[in-house]
């Protein structure tokens, strides 16, 4: 049996079911500004605190950036980049156009990149996978995405993929969500004439207590990731 880490916070943690089951490769799916990057760094955050070597690969951020947001929502992680724990790759450069053809080797040079370094990180996340990949053609991505499955599976690591809904052609993303250990889909709903944001834990193999489905959240400026008392049926 595998292990379960904590993700920094416990009332989330509490919904997984303990935490985070290790090996896992969980993909978190929703629309643009519903908190997937906050919820992939908060599983960072906790990831890092439980002594993992965490690779962080963002297109929406550079190093500085990431490091104040993650400061700014009480995760921060500096003294693990400081270290050497966490390594941050940025992918964005402002300013510069990439052409199809450039955009398309970046899959391939990142996954070269994992497996020659496998033996130096515990967990990788690829905030956003859809944006990396949108470039690629299906089977570049579906092989890119089983290795790193088996390379979760057989030593034992945290794979984290973000993906905008929609980016992707669903044909790929009904694969993708299949090959997943763990899927996590956020989206935007309305309760009593409220906003809210939902987080619908549609699978997570390894979990080691229940696991509740679906959990009203908010992402709270000076704490991340915060759940609602709000009751919510799956529907």
């Amino acid at each position: 049996m595998g292990r379960v880490i904590s993700t920094g916070n416990e009332e989330l943690d509490a919904r997984l079911g303990g935490g985070i089951p290790i090996p896992i490769m969980l993909l978190i799916e929703g629309g643009h500004g519903i908190g997937k990057s906050i919820l992939a760094l908060q599983v960072a955050y906790g990831a890092l605190n439980s002594g993992l070597r965490v690779v962080y690969v963002t297109s929406e951020a550079t190093v500085k950036s990431f490091l104040d947001q993650a400061k700014r929502v009480s995760l921060d992680v500096s003294r693990f980049y400081l270290r050497g724990l966490l390594r941050i790759y940025p992918v964005h450069i402002e300013g510069l156009r990439w052409s199809k053809g450039t955009a398309s080797r970046l899959l391939p040079h990142i996954a070269s990149y994992l497996m020659n370094t496998m033996n130096t990180w515990d967990a990788v996340v690829l905030d956003s996978f859809s944006v990396l990949a949108s470039y690629a053609d299906m089977d570049r991505v579906l092989d890119f995405s089983t290795k790193l499955k088996i390379v979760s599976a057989n030593a034992d690591k945290l794979v984290v993929l973000t993906a905008h809904t929609g980016a992707l052609p669903e044909n790929l993303m009904l694969r993708l969500r299949s090959i997943c250990d763990g899927l996590i889909l956020l989206k935007a709903a309305e309760i009593g004439g409220i906003s809210v944001k939902v987080m619908e834990i549609a699978k997570l193999r390894g979990a080691r207590g229940p696991v509740d489905q679906v959990t009203a959240f908010d992402v709270d400026p000076a704490f991340g990731i915060k759940l609602l008392p709000i009751t919510l049926a799956r529907g």
